[in-house]
């Protein structure tokens, strides 16, 4: 009789001793930051997303019990208008019955996997003060590396094909080719970079790497020929020095002015300019045609939105989000978007304006801009969409849902038995910003 009621408690005291050692050494902030950089690093996302899902996950189910722990995340709008996009896009495909089974069961799979990918976040930055800052001080200085193996390898060194030749992926070595893509992968960690140096205290050295790596990002965004990511990344640089005293916003204006002066010494500067609208207000209105003619189920997930313009340019998609998601989803689908992007800008506001927390508006302003203008936006697998759109969701959830807590400072390392942060440099829990 003692036997059996003895082996349920000793099982219960070894579970709260691998969690409380989960959460002293932070094993579910560095092994989602781990599964983050090896997008950058890995030409394929298979290694990611092992990590991300066989590694982050258990660790974090383990770490967060008790699971009312996250029905703040689960009943928060932004999870909800997640939540009923998703089902809006796939339920409006199998309503069409144009959609083969295997793709819609595929796509569930996708709708789950992108719930607890914004759960994560979201839970992680309203847990850990200091995960975001954590988060791009290394993922910026990882991805400004990645950033210059790419220009390496794609240029060979040739001066003429740097100055001449918009930046791409190299096959067998980056995962994303498109210039576009290329450009935005680089902005998200160079914008929150930015945000952290302006609302953060950092030691010298961490401002240093933080200022070169956003100035190596700010270039290659600049050798893409992008000029989505580059008015995506200044926009989100601005939003940035909302917060920041004036020291650091000069310093941070002066990373910009020196970008910019680059770009005119390049002959790409000619092409930014002489390219115009790069063909968006010839290819809106023949998307918008088409959402007129299936305006409430839209045509689904299986539907090929390629189409061929009046001049011959063959274009992939409807290049704005929410026309995507029209297109995909119909009118319900595309006010389900806008849900989730209203839900998170008030998500991101009141976060800024409790506390200062400017990075998540920073990021949501990046990926907003950016996203008007290009990327298709359904349900996928790990991918490019994750970092540009469903890091910034979940980062304003869980930026709202910490500063809603009004967690005192050392409150966090009393409840998980870490050391409190001994300095600013690692709290930043309802602060001033730059303070």
């Amino acid at each position: 009789m003692v036997s059996v009621v003895a082996r349920p408690s000793r099982t219960r005291q070894r579970l709260e001793q691998t969690r409380d050692w989960l959460l002293r050494v932070r094993a579910g902030e560095k092994l989602f930051i781990l599964s983050m950089c090896l997008v950058y690093v890995m030409h394929s996302i298979w290694l990611a997303r092992t990590v991300l899902w066989f590694l982050v996950l258990p660790v974090m189910l383990i770490a967060t019990a008790p699971y009312r722990n996250l029905l703040p995340i689960v009943k928060s709008g932004v999870f909800v208008a997640a939540a009923a996009f998703l089902l809006v896009i796939i339920g409006t495909s199998a309503l069409g019955g144009e959609t083969p089974t295997p793709m819609l069961l595929k796509n569930l799979r996708y709708f789950a996997a992108v719930l607890v990918f914004v759960a994560i976040v979201a839970h992680l930055v309203r847990s850990d003060g200091d995960f975001l800052r954590l988060l791009f001080l290394v993922l910026a200085p990882v991805a400004a590396l990645a950033a210059i193996r790419d220009v390496v390898s794609f240029s060979g060194l040739s001066l003429e094909t740097l100055l001449t030749v918009r930046l791409q992926g190299v096959k067998g070595l980056t995962v994303y080719y498109n210039s576009n893509v290329i450009g935005m992968m680089f902005a998200m960690p160079c914008v929150g970079a930015a945000a952290v140096m302006a609302s953060r205290t950092l030691r010298r050295w961490q401002f240093a790497m933080l200022a070169v790596s956003v100035l190596i990002l700010l270039f290659a965004i600049v050798l893409t020929g992008s000029r989505g990511s580059l008015i995506a990344a200044t926009v989100g640089i601005g939003v940035s020095i909302l917060s920041a005293n004036w020291r650091l916003a000069a310093a941070i204006v002066a990373l910009v002015v020196i970008a910019a002066a680059l770009t005119l010494l390049t002959p790409l500067a000619a092409e930014l300019l002489q390219r115009r609208d790069s063909l968006r207000l010839t290819l809106w209105p023949v998307y918008l045609e088409m959402v007129m003619l299936k305006p409430w189920l839209g045509y689904g997930l299986a539907f090929d939105t390629q189409r061929t313009l009046p001049d011959g340019s063959v274009v992939m998609n409807g290049h704005n989000i929410l026309l995507c998601a029209a297109v995909r989803g119909g009118v319900v689908g595309a006010l389900a978007l806008a849900g989730i992007v209203l839900a998170s800008l008030v998500s991101a506001l009141r976060a800024w304006l409790r506390c200062r927390e400017i990075l998540a508006l920073a990021l949501l302003a990046t990926c907003l801009t950016a996203t008007s203008v290009d990327y298709e936006i359904i349900p996928s697998d790990l991918g490019y969409l994750y970092i540009l759109f469903w890091l910034p969701v979940g980062i304003c959830l869980g930026a709202a849902l910490k500063t809603a807590q009004r967690e005192v400072p050392g409150h966090r390392a009393a409840a998980t038995g870490t050391p409190a942060a001994g300095s600013a440099a690692t709290s930043h829990n309802c602060q001033p910003a730059g303070t």
